[in-house]
Order: C-alpha cells, then structure tokens, then sequence
C-alpha cells in the first residue's frame, strides 16, 4: 500500500507536503536506509538546488539545467556552482524535477568534486528542521555536511587588455568604472570581487561589473576554495620484485650495467628487506640515508614502488578497551529490553522513556538494545549530553561491540572528525556515540537512537538552527522506522508528561543493580553555620566525612556549578564589582591565571585591579568557585588529593579521559568539578558525595530553574554508593525549605513534579503551551528597542489568532552579551504551527523595518539581528 504522509507538529498528516517526501511503500527500509547511495545516478535534465546562503529571501528551491555533459554526475546531495543573478553561488541538489513552464532556464555550472553530502532521508530531515526552528533551508542542510569539507567560491575581476584610447572613452562615460579600472591596475589588473566591494561600499557596482564585462572590459574568474580538512595520505615505498632479485644477485651482468645501483641505494634496499619490504619513505630515508632523487631512480628502474597509502586518524589508537562482565538483567531491565526489542522485530517506530533511578542499569538496556540493532544488520546512535560522558560511554561500547563504535564530537580534531564521518558513510561503523551533532551521522541502515541523560539542556543548540535533538531525533526515527529510547533519572518535566499520557511508552527502572541501597541524603542550613575559619565554604558535617572517607580509602566527589576562584571582585572601598564591557555579568576571578574572566565573550582583565569609580587598589573576593573550593580543601586537609575537572582543566584533549583514569586508579581521594561529573560517572569506590552549595542555579530567572536544580541534585547525589558499599550524600544550602532541596532529600520526585506541573499551567509555561522566544539584538541599544517593540505591534496587530499571546518587547535577562544588547519576545501557543505562521506572517515587514533602521543608524545588517528559539531551553 502506497501512502504519503508527513510530520507536523508531533502528528502524522495526509495531505500535499510543502516539500517532496518519501514515498513509502513495502521496500520503504530499502529505500530509506540507504541514506547516502539513494541519490543514485540520473539522467534527469532539471534538478532543484538550494543555494548554500542564509538570505531569507533566497530560502527556497531554485531550478537549474543540467548540461548533458554533467548528466550522470549529479546526484541528490550533490554540491554544484550555479550561476545565479550576476555571479556565481554554491547549492545542493535536492531534488530532480520535470521542466518547469519558464522561458529561460541557466545551466549548472560545474559539480564539486565529492560524493554527494547527504540523500533523500537527510534532504526530508532538513527541510522539516528549517520548518519547526523557522531556519533558513541552506542553515539546516549545513548540519548534515561533512566535518571540514565546506567550501567557497572566490570570484576574482581581471582587468582585459585594450588599448588606452577605448579605456578612456569608457571611463569618461562612468565615473565608477574608472575607479574600477584604476584600482584594478593598481592590484596588478586582478583583484578578488569582496575587496572590491568593500573599497567600493554603496557604490551599484553589480551593474558597472556586468557593463564592463558586456564590453569585454573584464572578466571573471572564478575559483573554489579547499575545505579545511581532507584525507591524510602518507607515502610508503615498497621493495619491488626486481629489488629482491637485485639484492640476492639473480640479475645478469648487462642488467648490472644498464641499471647500476650505488652503495647507498643497495643500503636502501636492504633496509626494505629487513622491515617485510614496506617502510614509510621518511623512515626508509632517515634510516638508510638515501635522499629523494636517489629513491626516485630506483623507482625508475623498477626495483622499488612509491605509493601514497591513506592513513586513518583514530582519536584512540593505543587505547585498549576491555571486554565488560555479561551481567544478568533484573526484571524490570528484562522488561524494558523485551518492549524496545519487540518494536524493532517489529520494524515499527517507537518513543519509549526508560525512567531509572540512579544505578538502576539503564546503559546494560541500551547495549542489549544495540546488540539487537546489529543483529539485525541495522545501525544505532547514542547520543551523550557532555564530553565528560563520552569517555567512559565509547570504554564500556567499544568494550562490549568492538571496533564498530565511531566517535564524534567537537574535541576530536577536524580531520578526526572527517575520518570517523567517512566510515560511518561507507558501512565500517555501524554504532555512532557522540554529542547532540552525532545525530546527523550519515549511517546505514539505522535501526535504533538512544538519548542518555534526555533531560539536559546541552541537547539544545543555542546557535541557529536551534534545534533540539530529542525533537529531532524523533522525526528522524520515522523516517527510518526506527526505535528512540529516552532515558533519564529525571526526565524532562515535558517528556514524562508526554510519557504518562501514553504518547510515549513509559517504562520504569524502581531499583538499583542488585537491590544495593540509595545513598542517604542529609541537608545542611548554611544559615545556621556559624564556625570561626570555615569561611562558611565546608560545613563541619562534610569536612568530618571526608575525613572518614581518606582514612577508610574511600572517594568522594565534591560538586559546585560553578568554576573559578570568586564569583566577583568587589572594591573594599566604594563596592563597586568589576563588570564586562561586553556582557552584562560580572567578571569571575581566576587565581591560577591571575586574571578577571567573563565566562560568556572571554574577556579579561589582568592585574593590577584598579577601581574605575574610586582609583582603590583593595578588593573583596566573593562567591565562591570550583578553584577556591580546592584551595580551601588544601587548606583543611592537606592529606587529601584532589582532582579538578572544570571547563578549565579540561581544555586540552583527552583531559577528561586522563582525569577519570587517575581518579579511578585511586590516585586522589576527592574529584572536585561543575556539572561535567554530576552524571553518567560509574565509579565504585565513591562512598560520598558532597554539594557546596545547591543553590547556584536556583535563583535564575527561567522558569525551569527549580526544575534544573532538582535534576543536578538527584544527579549527582546518584555517584554515591554505586558499588557495594554504601553511599552517603551531604547538600549543603542556604535554601533548605525549596521544593528541589526538599524533594532531592525525600526522593519524592512524584511530589515535585506535580507541583512543577500545577506551577506551569497556572503560568502557562511547557508542557501546556509552546513558546517561541523572539532575540533582537544589536550593538546599539536604541537600535534593538525601537526593532523590538515595532515586531511587538506587528504580531498584536494580527486579529485572527485568538489562541496566540505574545508577552513583551523587554529587555533579555541576560540584556547585554558579547557587545549587544538584546530585547526578546515571547510568544505563546497551544498550537506551534499557529504561532510560526504567525511570526513568519509578519517577517517581511520587520525585514523592511530592520532595513529602515540599519539605513538610519548606520549599522550593517549583521549589526541589528533577530534570532527565533521555538520551544526554548534557557530564557536567558
């Protein structure tokens, strides 16, 4: 049976697609899963490219001809230079299409010589992406692209020769090309086209160009520029037969004569022979002697073979990863197995939320799940919230599936990244873990997508296309009639409400591995702690803990979202704190760089710290960060070792693997970081857990504050007691009767989410409405105001959507970042799809008025922009 369906807003839809889908029939998995070879080869004459710009006016298909000599060559996800107004532009071909009813249609000009990016799934998957986030199409498909090969086109004007009397009568005509002309002598007759716009801004240059080259005063050239990363080739010489005779003297004397080899060549030869007859040529001429030239002849006289051999970059070569232990599953696991493994049998879609508590065996479930994808010759993702995760996540993988584990997130190097993108397109790796970008991984076949730690905000991308990749990965799966598992401790308030209303199958891990205990939670009021030289940072309770832990050789894990030595740098004097220019934070102190730090644009302040309101010299560190908390610990106790992880010790790569490696080889007794090690860390001999305080995030103005603090307490409390001695967790806070510190000390999640649930319908906050967070920013604040509120009147002014609110124009919480100042919107809607046609209703006249605005003030476009955040993660 023959049906076209799309997906729209959470639901399956009949009807005409605003883009070509998929027709799904009985070889629909054939089809699908063949991602990257779909596109085929065709003999079709018109294809639809979109071009590779961000232009919102440009955001749709653009039809082409395709030259009988590129027939054959292009392909769906082809990248092609296309002519396009006066230039030249780059696109991808999305589809190919019968010859449409217009008089004059341009040619492709040339195809870029590569396998073609993405086929007809990733084609579908972007356009339904640049739809849901209001994205331009050409900004989704950069998502699919391959790490490192994009590319550019770089037109140069050439001056033609001509004699002076024509270039004189021309020039008299228009001024402008005689300015063209003289700056073009004066770059030696060739200058790239965007530095003769910007020494020629505001002048109609389009028309001069295309005037002069009508009269064939120029011309263009038009070059592409080389992707950033490419495959590694590396050269080795072979010892070739002829050598080997050569070397055991079975040549005849004129063949001596003829081709004579000299002492260091025969040397060189040798040392072939010695090593199975291949060497790398550097080595082979290190060791030998033999320069270039010489190894040359020999090949030349056939005795040896030079051959370029690519080399694989593998992030974890020298890396041994151990087999785990089978471990049997407990009823609950063996459950949720049978329900994720029946809806692959199946080869029916499926969303299941695996909800277990900390240590309750959820990544056993997902490699049984994996397991199952692979016998059943099918690919799956994992898809992992933090760098610091994947570590021990690839160790366990790569342990429990071998050499078919590809790895891919943004601390592996550019042509890493390449190489494990390259063979997870070619079927060489068939299970991908990584962060929120593995997702577009370009694999075969997939069967299975499992979200670890579904809850976190870190699957939220804060860059257009934002994009969440649970939503994402949804879609996705469909298109595949792939399983998604979800799984989390503590779900998404949004998840488990969808989850209980059986739009999702909810399965439930009541129990930890082995029926071994939850650790025992106690609470501290900082309030009332009131000890001479404890600095308030360690209450008395958790310094007596970590004393037992060290003398018992146990570990404990000290967590503070919040990295640095002091929060802020306050004058002793006036009290005036050391903000960023740029951002309107204040500037976090660092004491190992000895420097203020803005933790959002990098900006630094270095030494010495003069009060810009009072000229005082004497500051006040206050609030407290990852990098006092170790001095103090030092301090307290100085027989304690400490590791610390942050986002300032791991900078270098494979920091976090090395970390995590010493800490469970027991080389320090306490491991001390932010949020990176409240979650997914396995580590046996932890016994205690202590938070410094549990209140850093709770103070936020977003409404999920209560709801982020409630999930990085239960997560972090989860480290303790995961072996088989018991765990003990101390929360120190100055907020003791908050519903998060509260319901984390319980474990009565029921409560808090009811409570969070009743908050956010009253509130009209997710799961009960979606809502669209409307960024304008500028660098002038005037700027951002006057375009913030003229889009606040445009969607009032809309009269037939009754379901809509919009809330605003105000400034941001966060109201200046990174130079600009920032107004947002909110809009509210029961129906998405209601709220996006409204804002992409009233897009051309805001367009017209940030143009309007620009022209007024003076700004580049790039410097008033609006940024659109359907269902937002963070409101600040």
């Amino acid at each position: 049976m023959r049906a076209i369906l799309s997906f729209v807003d959470g639901a399956w839809r009949t009807g005409e697609p605003p883009f070509p889908l998929i027709v799904l029939d009985d070889d629909y998995n054939t089809v699908m899963n063949e991602s990257m070879d779909c596109a085929g080869t065709y003999d079709a004459e018109y294809a639809e490219i979109i071009l590779d710009t961000a232009t919102r006016q440009l955001d749709r298909p653009f039809t082409y001809h395709i030259p009988e000599e590129l027939r054959g060559m292009v392909r769906v996800g082809s990248a092609v230079v296309v002519p396009f107004s006066n230039s030249r532009k780059i696109g991808y071909v999305l589809n190919f299409c019968d010859k449409p009813q217009l008089e004059k249609i341009k040619d492709i000009y040339r195809v870029i010589s590569e396998p073609p990016f993405f086929g007809q799934e990733m084609a579908q998957l972007c356009h339904w992406i640049a739809e849901r986030y209001m994205v331009p199409l050409s900004q989704a498909f950069r998502l699919v692209m391959p790490p490192g090969r994009s590319q550019s086109l770089l037109e140069n004007i050439k001056l033609k020769e001509s004699d002076e009397e024509r270039l004189r009568k021309i020039t008299a005509r228009s001024p402008l090309a005689k300015e063209i002309i003289e700056l073009l002598k004066e770059h030696g007759g060739v200058m790239p086209l965007h530095i003769l716009k910007v020494n020629l801004r505001g002048r109609n240059l389009s028309g001069a160009l295309k005037r002069m080259e009508e009269a064939r005063l120029i011309e263009r050239e038009l070059m592409i520029s080389r992707p950033a990363v490419s495959i590694l080739l590396f050269r080795e010489v072979e010892l070739e037969e002829a050598g080997r005779k050569r070397l055991k003297g079975l040549v005849g004397e004129d063949e001596r004569k003829k081709n004579g080899v000299t002492p260091l060549q025969m040397k060189a030869l040798k040392t072939l022979e010695e090593n199975g007859g291949k060497l790398p040529q550097a080595e082979l001429m290190r060791v030998s002697g033999i320069g270039r030239s010489s190894l040359l002849s020999l090949e030349s006289k056939g005795l040896v073979r030079i051959v370029d051999t690519e080399k694989f970059r593998d992030p974890f070569a020298g890396r041994f990863f151990s087999r785990p232990e089978h471990v049997k599953l407990n009823r609950e696991q063996e459950k949720a197995l049978r329900a994720v493994v029946q809806a692959m049998e199946d080869d029916s879609h499926g969303v299941f939320l695996l909800h277990g508590i900390t240590g309750s065996g959820k990544t056993e479930v997902y490699l049984r799940a994996i397991s199952h994808a692979l016998e059943k010759e099918k690919s799956a993702i994992v898809l992992v919230p933090e760098i610091s995760l994947t570590p021990q996540m690839v160790e366990r993988f790569k342990g429990a599936l071998g050499e078919q584990v590809a790895v891919l997130h943004s601390r592996l190097s550019a042509g890493e990244r390449y190489d494990q993108w390259r063979r997870i397109r070619d079927g060489e790796y068939r299970v991908v873990i990584g962060a929120r970008s593995a997702l577009f991984a370009p694999v075969k076949r997939l069967g299975l997508i499992v979200i670890d730690e579904e809850h976190e905000a870190t699957y939220k991308e804060n860059s257009s296309p934002r994009y969440h990749a649970r939503d994402v990965a949804i879609y996705r799966a469909k298109l595949n009639r792939a399983v998604v598992v979800l799984g989390s401790a503590t779900p998404q308030l949004e998840t488990l409400w969808r989850a209980r209303r059986g739009e999702y199958c909810y399965l439930v891990l009541p129990r930890r591995i082995d029926n071994r205990p939850l650790p025992r939670i106690e609470v501290v009021d900082m309030r009332e702690l009131n000890v001479p030289g404890m600095r308030t940072i360690f209450s008395p309770k958790l310094v007596n803990a970590l004393i037992n832990v060290y003398e018992s050789g146990e570990q404990a894990i000290l967590f503070l979202n919040r990295r640095g030595f002091a929060h802020f740098l306050q004058c002793h004097k006036c009290g005036y704190i050391f903000r960023c220019e740029n951002c309107s934070v204040s500037l976090c102190f660092h004491l190992k760089e000895d420097y203020l730090l803005c933790h959002h644009c990098n900006r630094s302040i270095r030494p010495p710290f003069f009060c810009p309101d009072c000229g005082n010299r004497e500051h006040r560190f206050l609030g407290v960060g990852t990098e006092r908390v170790e001095e103090e610990l030092r301090r307290l106790l100085p027989p304690l070792k400490c590791l610390r992880m942050d986002a300032d010790t791991t900078q270098k790569k494979h920091a976090h693997w090395d970390i995590l490696d010493k800490f469970r080889a027991k080389e320090a007794n306490v491991l001390l970081g932010t949020q990176m090690i409240a979650k997914g860390l396995d580590i046996p001999n932890v016994t205690l857990v202590g938070v410094i305080n549990a209140d850093t995030s709770m103070a936020l103005p977003d409404f999920r504050a209560a709801e982020r603090t409630f999930q990085l307490l239960t997560q972090v409390s989860g480290r303790a007691g995961r072996g088989h001695l018991p765990g003990r967790v101390i929360i120190q806070t100055y907020s003791p009767e908050s519903n998060a510190v509260e319901a984390c000390s319980k474990g009565d999640e029921e409560t808090f989410y009811a409570k969070e649930l009743k908050f956010r319908e009253e509130a009209g906050y997710p799961p009960f409405l979606h809502i669209v967070n409307l960024i304008i920013s500028s660098v002038l604040e005037g700027a951002a105001k006057r375009a913030s509120q003229f889009l606040g009147e445009l969607l009032r002014s809309i009269h037939n959507s009754v379901g809509v609110s919009v809330l605003g124009p105000a400034p941001a919480p966060l109201s200046k970042l990174k130079g600009r100042y920032r107004y947002h919107l909110l809009v509210k809607s029961k129906d998405l799809r209601e709220a996006r046609e409204n804002i992409q209703m009233v897009l051309p006249d805001f367009e017209r008025m940030r143009a309007l605005i620009c022209k007024e003030e003076e700004l580049r476009k790039e410097q008033l922009t609006l940024a659109i955040d359907v269902d937002p993660i963070s409101m600040l």
